[in-house]
């Protein structure tokens, strides 16, 4: 079931989804057995998606053949290390590109901000989120990287400033979340029945 770029003999992010249907269904079961209520269960969910869609984009597709023309044409290439280099170059640089990057970049683990504290009570301390959203964003890259040593060429460019800007985005997304109390929330968590939670509200 694998695929090909003319070069690389590749395994399709689509693999994703046959670890991810079982945990759906037990998330569905968890939730009709009574051991767990609505919400849990809808954020549950969208945990889920988001971190299948995640390894899906990130880590794969995975190269199982081919590689030696691109270990010879292109070899370990790209990276940079170096805070800040990428951002400040893409914004010398404005354009289409240059912002589906950076706006991408944001919004790769924003998610993380609403479901994580939802359904992980000690991610409700802002430190405790930044820490675990700083590490979020450099464990992929080091998964990016570590993936690329082994592959024997820069397979996915690993760059300091995606993980600065995947983390930066994950914690607006949790103040964002947080300040959104009752009004707009209630509402919104009103259409599926839900309740808004009440650390949420809390000053």
């Amino acid at each position: 079931m694998a695929f090909t770029d003319g070069y690389l003999k590749l395994i399709p992010g689509f693999f994703c989804l046959f670890p991810a249907l079982p945990v759906a269904f037990w998330i569905i079961r968890r939730h009709d057995a009574g051991r767990a209520d609505d919400r849990w269960t809808l954020f549950a969910l969208i945990a889920l998606i988001h971190i299948t869609a995640t390894i899906a984009l990130t880590i794969f597709p995975i190269p199982i053949g081919g590689q030696d023309y691109y270990r010879v044409h292109r070899g370990m290439s790209g990276d940079n290390v170096v805070p800040f280099a990428t951002i400040v170059d893409q914004l010398r640089h404005p354009g289409l590109s240059s912002a589906r990057q950076l706006i991408g970049n944001m919004l790769a683990l924003a998610p993380l901000g609403v479901y994580g504290p939802e359904l992980w009570p000690a991610l409700r301390d802002w430190r405790r989120f930044v820490l675990v959203a700083v590490a979020v964003g450099v464990g992929i890259e080091l998964t990016q990287y570590a993936g690329s040593v082994i592959e024997g060429f820069s397979y996915r460019i690993t760059d300091i400033d995606d993980a600065m800007m995947n983390a930066t985005g994950a914690v607006a997304a949790f103040l964002i979340w947080r300040r959104l109390r009752a009004g707009a929330l209630e509402s919104i968590l009103a259409r599926f029945g839900l309740e808004s939670p009440s650390w949420l509200t809390k000053p």
